[in-house]
């Protein structure tokens, strides 16, 4: 029986949940504001998510928190393995024009303090804000829980699509994150939530639209057009926020694939004053991309896909600590080199150091970029299979694998490895960035941008080289690649301080000229031909 009252004691507090039938535990759980692992993103194959279900004997059995729907009461324990990791900094990865700088200096005492939150399809970056100051206090990323929903947009527009009512489970999810993060960072910083009274939220439009309860199906089919497109000013109490009296700013939309995200990311580099030629480049599961031509702004949106955030790879997990986040491979016979996030030195494999957990996004390009130096993978993307390279194994259905990272396993079922189709979702994501690049350079009439500029969380940490051998982007100077950090989360920051970025943002948006891609024959031809390395 679906929706039937249903309670989960969470032992061995004995915290009792009320919930309905019908639904996956972890879903049950961020209802709740519990946030467990789950670096499959709800697929049910990370194995991270692991509850303890008390059985009537007294027992325990094993379950997938992501797979396992409630029908009865139950109760369950949930080791601290599975909690959703979160980082909290003191020093956000945000940088700031002078022109925002310059309004902060010499400001009065009387302090007033927001919220700044960066909605990506894979990552939620929230802000705690002096705004009098115009500084950010403190940060915290955390995994977008609508991936139980998949991975991009379409997936969660389709779901949508099958059921209304998931529009509201939509929204329920992404609220309950940001709630979470918000009293998180309150907390840390001995503050209560009574000082929050403004919050900025930029997105792409489909992350903004389920945010605001407006239903994105239009997004998901020809001509692919959000359902509005204007800077709304959104109450927190009429979108369920348990957090009172608040006022919500959204940034305007300029397509459907193209929102307030690259636009806040453009206000942070101040591309208007930038050379003519500079290329933005905001990467994510989905790339957005902004080219400054001659007196014009040109912009485009092009399905990366997760590969680029981790999320779809054979042993893919989040940008936390334990994953594998740059590979150094000297020759074809050699055990390949890695670093993991919080570990600062390279180590070999086979060394005594902690083994890793998986391997993220930047971890997997990285990667790929040493095969193609090193002859392991064929211009193609297939493995080589001619030369005797011991890190290339086949696993038990003979499918051959790049293995990083070997367990102490016989049969290697822990190892951290890089399959054939990993490379193809590389490819596909390289493939889809590029194509676009080189869309918007001849609808401007250029060669080559003169500069590029690349944003995001996932771009901070990536190898300008890397990207270069890989094809991603043109290949120009490396002086001339600039990383820039999260300039959409920087974006949000400066519209939540100073109301004249929130209009410059409107006048942004005015001016664009939208490339289209979606039903352009020539973008597919062209898509084919970017795919070799």
């Amino acid at each position: 029986m679906f929706n039937k009252k249903v309670n989960i004691h969470i032992l061995p507090h004995d915290r009792l949940i009320k919930t309905r039938s019908g639904i996956s535990l972890m879903e049950a759980l961020i209802g709740k504001s519990i946030f467990l692992r789950s670096d499959c993103g709800g697929r049910g194959v990370c194995g991270k998510c692991i509850i303890k279900k008390k059985l009537k004997n007294g027992n325990y059995e094993i379950q997938n928190a992501c797979s396992f729907e409630i029908s009865e009461d139950i109760s369950i324990e949930i080791p601290e393995s599975s909690l959703q990791s979160s980082h909290i900094m003191s020093k956000a990865s945000l940088s700031f024009p002078e022109i925002f700088n310059r309004r902060f200096k010499n400001q009065g005492s009387d302090n007033c303090y927001g919220i700044a939150t960066d909605i990506g399809t894979t990552t939620i970056a929230i802000y705690l804000c002096n705004m009098t100051e115009g500084k950010v206090l403190s940060s915290i990323a955390i995994k977008n829980p609508q991936a139980l929903y998949g991975d991009d947009v379409m997936s969660r527009i389709g779901a949508i699509g099958l059921e209304e009512k998931n529009l509201g489970h939509l929204q329920g999810l992404v609220i309950k994150a940001i709630e979470w993060g918000i009293k998180k960072l309150l907390k840390a910083s001995n503050l209560d939530d009574s000082i929050i009274s403004q919050m900025t939220a930029v997105g792409n439009p489909t992350m903004i639209h389920i945010l605001a309860g407006v239903n994105p199906e239009s997004i998901g089919m020809s001509p692919y057009q959000p359902a509005f497109y204007e800077a709304r000013n959104i109450e927190s109490e009429d979108l369920c926020f348990t957090i009172k009296n608040v006022s919500i700013q959204l940034l305007p939309q300029v397509s459907g694939f193209i929102g307030g995200d690259i636009l806040g990311a453009a206000i942070a580099v101040d591309l208007e004053n930038q050379p003519e030629g500079t290329l933005l480049v905001d990467l994510g599961t989905n790339g957005e991309l902004m080219l400054k031509g001659e007196g014009k702004l040109y912009a485009t949106s092009c399905a990366t896909g997760p590969a680029f955030e981790g999320a779809s790879l054979s042993c893919g997990m989040q940008a936390i600590a334990g994953a594998i986040n740059k590979v150094v491979i000297k020759n074809q016979k050699d055990l390949p080199e890695y670093t993991l996030i919080g570990q600062l030195n390279p180590s070999r494999a086979k060394s005594l150091t902690p083994e890793p957990s998986g391997i993220c996004g930047t971890g997997v390009l990285s990667a790929v970029a040493q095969f193609c130096k090193n002859g392991i993978i064929e211009p193609g993307g297939l493995f080589n299979k001619r030369d005797n390279i011991p890190a290339l194994q086949k696993d038990d259905t003979g499918k051959v694998q790049y293995i990083l990272a070997p367990s102490d396993n016989e049969d290697n079922s822990n190892a951290v490895y890089i399959s054939q189709k990993d490379i193809r979702s590389v490819q596909l994501g390289k493939a889809a960035l590029i194509t676009g690049i080189e869309f918007l350079l001849k609808e401007a009439g250029l060669e080559k941008p003169e500069k590029i500029i690349i944003a995001g969380a996932f771009g901070s940490f990536l190898d300008k080289n890397d990207m270069i051998t890989l094809g991603m982007i043109p290949a120009l100077d490396q002086d001339k690649v600039i990383i820039a950090g999260n300039s959409a989360g920087a974006g949000a920051v400066m519209v939540l301080c100073d109301n004249t970025f929130l209009e410059k943002s409107i006048q942004m948006a005015d001016k664009i000229t939208v490339v289209e891609l979606a039903a352009n024959q020539d973008f597919q031809n062209m898509f084919i031909q970017q795919l070799g390395f």
